[in-house]
């Protein structure tokens, strides 16, 4: 079936429209694909097909149309109609060249070529929440267009990658450097945090392992009802600790945004400060042993020639920088290296 796109602005329009159900992910195209898109419709070129499941919204008593699939497509045809994004300057046009609706609504053969344009409908009727998931999950892996979080997105809803997404939303992630615009494109940062959360949930440090991921979101998606020994109210109390902690190293001497923006700094942080929850001493003597330490990290990364620089400083003074900053160039994400770095700071830390 082919629809055309003012079938897809009217039911906008409608508020029938929906572009967000709980299995899409957010958008990922840039300003740049979207005005590639725009090309495609004006120079009527074909595009793969958009993907509808259909119910009846039974308080608004209308049907709803959830976007399993094409939401960046319709996303930009949407954008296009409210003026939000123009053609590409070098649309090769002059009556299109960076031309946004506006200018181009009055001219009746560029407005019907926009607004007749067909795109290629399948519709999923199934109202089963799962199958619906799975089509979406089936059709990005097939594609090869998202990235393993965004999979997760489609294919979990349990209460781990809940806590992970919810967690992402708060402002101390940001704070600390986190979360970043460029992160939470591809949700890499609802994966990082995840990766920080299961710190907590296993109570040891783990190599980074997309397989792994997965593997705790299904072994968590029900973990009050599944695991015996799992307390929420434990693990909420540890998250709570660790943030607060490391917002006051912060708030000491920016020691966290200043060292501990690169996810192998932040990892290891974090990973000592869970495990070590017990015999952490105060915050400040913390941020200040972190500060030199890692202040000598950055003064060995910049040298040349190392050997040369420790032999005449005094291989002592930067032993243990040097171990760790050995172990966080290379393979940094391994459980080895990740394990070695935390010894590092626990030397520095707990003596």
């Amino acid at each position: 079936m082919k629809k055309d796109v003012t079938w897809f602005l009217d039911l906008y329009r409608n508020e029938q429209l929906d572009l967000d159900p709980s299995y899409q992910r957010r958008s990922v195209w840039s300003l740049k694909d979207r005005k590639f898109f725009l090309d495609t419709i004006f120079k009527n070129y074909p595009c793969p097909a958009v993907f509808l499941h259909k119910e009846i919204n039974e308080d608004a008593g209308k049907l709803i149309y959830h976007v399993v699939d094409g939401k960046q497509r319709l996303e930009t045809i949407i954008r296009f109609a409210k003026n939000d994004i123009a053609m590409d300057k070098d649309f090769g046009d002059a009556k299109l060249n960076g031309k946004k609706w506006k200018s181009v609504e009055n001219d009746p053969e560029l407005k019907t070529r926009f607004s007749n344009y067909l795109l290629a409908v399948e519709f999923i009727d199934s109202i089963d929440g799962n199958y619906v998931n799975e089509v979406f999950d089936r059709l990005n892996r097939i594609s090869r267009k998202l990235e393993r979080q965004e999979l997760r997105h489609a294919k979990y809803d349990g209460w781990f990658i809940t806590t992970a997404e919810t967690e992402s939303e708060k402002d101390e992630w940001e704070r600390f450097g986190v979360v970043t615009k460029a992160r939470m494109k591809r949700m890499k940062d609802i994966q990082f945090i995840s990766e920080l959360l299961m710190v907590i949930l296993k109570n040891r440090i783990d190599g980074f392992d997309q397989d792994s991921i997965d593997n705790t979101y299904a072994e968590y998606d029900s973990p009050q009802e599944t695991l015996i020994d799992f307390s929420e109210e434990d693990f909420k109390s540890k998250l709570a600790f660790a943030k607060d902690y490391l917002l006051h190293v912060e708030n000491h001497n920016s020691a966290v945004t200043k060292y501990a923006r690169g996810l192998g700094n932040f990892y290891s942080l974090w990973a000592f400060v869970v495990l070590n929850q017990p015999r952490l001493q105060h915050p400040n003597i913390i941020a200040e042993r972190y500060a030199d330490l890692m202040s000598k990290v950055e003064t060995l990364a910049k040298e040349r020639d190392l050997d040369k620089f420790l032999k005449e400083h005094g291989g002592a003074t930067y032993s243990k920088a040097y171990i760790y900053l050995r172990n966080l160039v290379q393979a940094s994400t391994d459980q080895a290296q990740r394990d070695a770095r935390n010894k590092v700071l626990e030397s520095v830390f707990l003596s």
